[in-house]
């Protein structure tokens, strides 16, 4: 794995999650200071995307690595930071989910 593809991989996760934690604080976009910061997020989060594609990094891989990543980051934001509950069973029906999406990206 080239340090490209990570540091593109982890721009990528850390924008979105950052994004995606700023979104509650944007009370529907009429905050101007917060909107700007998660619209900022989702570009940066949008750049790294487009250049892992061009780095030549499959989006068969791609996006599944991304769809089990970034919700679980983004539920433990929640949790961690707005004080969301999660109970066992959500955190383990999601974990779940996470493996079979990577199983899929595998076949």
């Amino acid at each position: 794995m080239s340090p490209s593809l990570v540091l593109y991989g982890s721009a990528l996760i850390v924008a979105n999650v950052f994004a995606l934690a700023v979104l509650p604080r944007t009370e529907g976009f009429t905050k101007l200071l917060p909107t700007a910061v998660c619209v900022g997020g989702f570009v940066v989060t949008a750049w790294a995307l487009s250049r892992l594609v061009h780095t030549g990094m499959q989006l068969s891989i791609l996006m599944p690595l991304a769809a089990a990543t970034i919700p679980l980051a983004t539920i433990a934001t929640g949790v961690l930071v707005y004080g969301e509950t999660a109970s066992v069973q959500k955190i383990g029906l999601l974990l779940i989910a996470c493996g079979l999406i990577g199983f899929a990206a595998r076949v």
